[in-house]
Order: C-alpha cells, then sequence, then structure tokens
C-alpha cells in the first residue's frame, strides 16, 4: 500500500481523477483545502498501481507549470511519498506558499521546504502501518483461541452470548478473558453480570472531575470531537458562572474550516473565542485572559504532543485532556495516550451513541493501569445536551448493551445494534444524569 495525493479546483474532480487512475476500490484517506485547491490523499495497492508512476495529478490550469522530474532515490515507501509531496508542493507553488514553506514546522527537523501537509501525510502513514501491524498481530491471536473456543461445550443457553462475543469487535485476548469467565455460567443473564463484573473489576475506579476552573488544553485524533468538547464544556461552566469569565482558544490549527467552526461554536454558547497562530501569540493572549476563571484552549490532531509541550512551556499551571471517540483503535489510542512527554489530566470520550461498543477502549483501559482517569463524555452532536459523567460501570454497560432484550427497540435489522447502544445511553444519561 502506498499513498497518492491528487490536486485539483474541487472535490467532484478530484474524486473523478482518483477512481479513474487508480480505479473504484481505491481508499480516500483525507479530503483538505490546499493554496485554493482540494488535496485528495488516497491510499492504494502498489501492484494494481505498477503501471502508473508517482507523479501528481492536479487540475488543468490557464498556465500550467512544469511538474519536476522524479527523483531517482525514492525508492523506499518514505521516500516516494516524500518526493510526491515535495513535487507537488513545486507544482502549485505561489509567493504565499513559499512564505509558509520556508519556515520550520517541525521539531529537530531543518528546513527542507516541508510544510504541515507533509508532516500530517507522515502521520498518516505511520497510522496505517500501525494498524495493519495490529490487525496482523490480532489475526494471528484469533486464530490461537478458535480452537480453544470450540473444545468448550457451552450451555444452549449461552450460545446466542458466546456468538455475540466471537463476530463483535472485541480483541482476541480481551475475548478469551471473558469467555474463560463464563464456563461456570448457565443463564445468560447471569453471565452476562459477570462480563460486565469482570469489565469493572480490572479496570481504575479513579475519576476526573470536569474542567471548570484554570487553563485547560484539550488534544486528540483529528474529527475526534474536541471542538465540540470545548463548546459543551463552556455551556456547561455557563450553568454556575458568567459569559465574561470563560474564553476559548484555537492554538495552532491551520485546518480549512477549523477557526470558522469554533467561532460559529462559541457564538452558540455566547462566549468569547481566540485565535493564537503561534506561541507567541498565545502568550499574549493568556496574560491578557489571566482574570477569566476559565480558559479552554483548543488544538489540532496534528502534532498533537508537540503543540501540548509548547502549550505547558508557556502556562506550566495549565492541565492536559484526552479526547477520543469511544470506538477509537487500539493503535489511536496508544498513540495519543501512551506518550511519555504528556502528563494527562482526565480523559474524555466522544460519539457515546455512535460507538457498537467500546471494546478497544475497555481493553486499554484495563491492561493499563497509569491510563488517565475518565472525566466527562458526550453522546449526539447536539450541543444542547451536554456532558455526562463516565464511569467504568457506564463504558460497561454499554459494552453489554448489543446483547440485551429487544423489547425496547423498535428498528430496522441493519440499525437494530446502534438503536440498542442509543436506548441504553438515553437510559444511563436519566440515571447518571
Amino acid at each position: 500500500m502506498e499513498l497518492q495525493r491528487i490536486l485539483a479546483r474541487d472535490t467532484r474532480s478530484a474524486t473523478e481523477q482518483a477512481l479513474s487512475r487508480f480505479g473504484p476500490n481505491v481508499l480516500v484517506i483525507s479530503n483538505h483545502r490546499v493554496a485554493g485547491q482540494t488535496e485528495l490523499v488516497v491510499a492504494v495497492d502498489v501492484q494494481a498501481s505498477s503501471q502508473h508512476d508517482d507523479a501528481v495529478w492536479a487540475a488543468p490550469d490557464p498556465a500550467p507549470a512544469q511538474t519536476p522530474p522524479e527523483s531517482a532515490a525514492a525508492t523506499s515507501f518514505e521516500a516516494k511519498l516524500h518526493a510526491v509531496m515535495a513535487h507537488t508542493s513545486s507544482a502549485v507553488e505561489t509567493p504565499a506558499d513559499a512564505q509558509i514553506a520556508s519556515k520550520s514546522v517541525a521539531k529537530n527537523v531543518t528546513d527542507t521546504g516541508l510544510d504541515r501537509d507533509w508532516i500530517r501525510s507522515r502521520e498518516i502513514v505511520a497510522t496505517v502501518r500501525e494498524e495493519i501491524a495490529a490487525l496482523r498481530q490480532e489475526f494471528r491471536l484469533s486464530q490461537q483461541t478458535v480452537m480453544w473456543q470450540a473444545q468448550h461445550n457451552w450451555p444452549q443457553a449461552l450460545a446466542p452470548l458466546v456468538q455475540g462475543l466471537s463476530e463483535a469487535a472485541v480483541p482476541a485476548s480481551l475475548r478469551a478473558l471473558l469467555l474463560d469467565g463464563l464456563r461456570t455460567e448457565t443463564h445468560l443473564a447471569s453471565a452476562m453480570e459477570n462480563i460486565t463484573r469482570q469489565l469493572i473489576c480490572n479496570m481504575s475506579e479513579h475519576r476526573a472531575q470536569a474542567p471548570l476552573r484554570g487553563v485547560h488544553a484539550l488534544a486528540g485524533p483529528s474529527g475526534g470531537g474536541k471542538s465540540l468538547m470545548v463548546a459543551r464544556l463552556t455551556r456547561e461552566f455557563l450553568k454556575q458562572g458568567t459569559p465574561e469569565l470563560v474564553a476559548v482558544i484555537a492554538f495552532n490549527d491551520a485546518r480549512a474550516g477549523a477557526w470558522p467552526q469554533t467561532q460559529m461554536l462559541c457564538a452558540q454558547v455566547g462566549v468569547d473565542a481566540y485565535r493564537a497562530k503561534t506561541p507567541e501569540v498565545l502568550r499574549l493572549l493568556l496574560d491578557e485572559l489571566s482574570d477569566r476563571s476559565l480558559v479552554l484552549i483548543d488544538t489540532p490532531g496534528v502534532e498533537l504532543h508537540d503543540n501540548l509541550a509548547q502549550i505547558m512551556s508557556i502556562c506550566p499551571a495549565a492541565q492536559s485532556h484526552a479526547v477520543v471517540p469511544t470506538d477509537a483503535s487500539s493503535v489511536t489510542l496508544q498513540r495519543v495516550l501512551n506518550h511519555g512527554q504528556t502528563a494527562w489530566s482526565s480523559l474524555m470520550l466522544t460519539k457515546l451513541d455512535e460507538s457498537s461498543a467500546p471494546w478497544p477502549l475497555l481493553q486499554h483501559l484495563m491492561n493499563n493501569p497509569g491510563c488517565p482517569s475518565l472525566s466527562v463524555g458526550s453522546g449526539s452532536n447536539a450541543l444542547r445536551d451536554g456532558v455526562l459523567e463516565i464511569t467504568p460501570a457506564m463504558l460497561a454497560d454499554l459494552a453489554v448493551a448489543q446483547w440485551m432484550p429487544e423489547a425496547n427497540v423498535v428498528a430496522a435489522p441493519a440499525d437494530r445494534l446502534a438503536a440498542k447502544v442509543s436506548n441504553r445511553l438515553m437510559e444511563l444519561q436519566a440515571v447518571h444524569g
């Protein structure tokens, strides 16, 4: 597998070029606006694209620039990606782009014309490779445990639960642990209680409070719901404070549409929003907002830990909070949470109602006693729903919700699992909210 970058005047043109060049099975990784054009990063099979070179397809311009020849040294996967990104930058470079590219964009990296898009592409490549390695390891573990599972004669009452555990996205090691605890069970209800008890007992009960005073930085993967979580926390603060005492800062986020989204969310809540493109501007803003009771800093998903390090160097008293989707993969959780340079104050969860079951998250919490404490979570995309205090018991309830009786679930078969989880989440919100 390798990544290819396509530039066009709009998303439709870029998609047509990707389909015509790599076929209908091309996988779109990202879609962003770069220098007035649409950038499409796609993953393709190396064998399927062997007849094509690594040149970047760009939309025809009135005065097209010549694309420089490829470097013969780009033989490895990373080197080819480097060549593709470098060729694209030179093909569409404008005076403004040249000024941006001349700045250093990565710590301990010399000025070689790399920009934020190149760094983001490298992070995507690293994530894809780690995901593939994790899938291979998971497949090997599944092969080792399937024979053990088949040799055990399960009671007829537990057959649906055992089959559900086998078909659900439960990591192989966690599935083996849960099934081993069901050896003495004979009834479905007691078996589900046994699974819930195992999950809760192996997770830390420590909890963290929602950040409602001081300076707090929220960080997590791109698309994880950080900006919406920031808006929800400000709304939670306004239950006991006034809008003049809270402020939101968008730090170093150059994504197209990120700043307008922050402005829109803050306008809906009724609080002040500020933008800091550099650490120097952030320092000035924090000094200016020192009289505010709560300052929330929204950070981008690119160079996550480097951005947090810059914030901590400016404001050592600031607290860092990890924001991840409930259905985040084990690789994403490892990259965000298991980083020695970042001391997390709490773990916040988003998209609770979109997750079929938080199995990778549960396994991570069980296997890492030093994982940051749970604080708050959120479900739907509606800002008015606010935040919900998260506990290990709630996560365990959401995990087993898919095997609950279907008497109160009215949905088509394809939507039945999502309906079960959504109904259970509403019940938990009513009890714990």
